[in-house]
């Protein structure tokens, strides 16, 4: 069985909650990636089941916040610190302090399904091992949601071909996070999954609108945007597993 997913209503809640909230982002990038969070929250209504679920959103907490409001779900917000872990305790959401790079995973079979949206390219280990401490934190047949940048988006390649930096420097993160460090391809990351003993594994290459910021990278975008017709050329992955 799955859950109900009102278009209506989430962009209600979205604005109200995540657009109107206080995240790590500057105020305009999360109407500009509305379309990500819809399509996490429609592949998860999908395949949860309908009655609420305990939920771990490793990251900035907003699907954390969604699924709360949006289907009354358990849902807790992990990560390294920061303001925004104090905003969604004040509206009902549990948070925990979790540095994925060095500390030990702090919670054990609890959860249902967890979110790692945008954070695995972040982080400068090897993907495995911090999926392993999400498979300790996951009941047996929980679902994880997985979704990062593809390695071989058009930006990528559009970068390498003018010579612009593509990731930040390789280093530990300590107060706070880092930029993107690595990016996965399809292959990487379904073998990054499986040595981390997630099974069932499904990855799509997905093409989600948004508008970029830098007007060079708007035109490109356009310029380039019948190259998704090939799915190697889309900017996200999406996995989805099962523990």
């Amino acid at each position: 069985m799955s859950r109900s997913f009102d278009p209506a209503q989430f962009e209600q809640v979205y604005d109200r909650l995540i657009c109107h909230g206080r995240f790590n982002e500057e105020p305009e990038y999360y109407p500009r990636y509305t379309p990500r969070y819809r399509s996490i929250l429609e592949r998860f209504a999908e395949r949860a089941e309908p009655a609420p679920l305990d939920v771990l959103d490793v990251g900035g907490g907003q699907l954390a916040l969604l699924t709360k409001a949006l289907w009354g779900d358990r849902s807790v917000a992990a990560d390294i610190g920061g303001e925004h872990l104090g905003y969604l305790e004040s509206v009902g959401v549990s948070t925990a302090a979790w540095n994925l790079c060095s500390d030990p995973s702090p919670f054990e079979n609890r959860f249902d399904v967890i979110f790692f949206s945008e954070v695995i390219e972040h982080l400068p280990l090897p993907g495995h091992e911090v999926l392993e401490k999400l498979k300790h934190a996951a009941r047996p047949g929980a679902l994880l949601i997985c979704t990062t940048p593809n390695l071989y988006r058009l930006r990528n390649i559009a970068f390498m071909l003018t010579g612009r930096q593509i990731f930040d420097h390789f280093r530990m993160p300590k107060e706070h996070g880092l930029g993107h460090v690595l990016e996965y391809s399809r292959d990487h990351l379904a073998w990054q999954l499986d040595r981390a003993g997630w099974h069932d594994a499904e990855i799509e290459f997905v093409q989600i609108p948004h508008a970029p910021v830098e007007r060079m990278h708007r035109v490109l975008y356009r310029l380039g945007s019948p190259l998704f017709m090939v799915p190697r050329f889309r900017d996200t992955l999406v996995a989805t597993a099962r523990a």
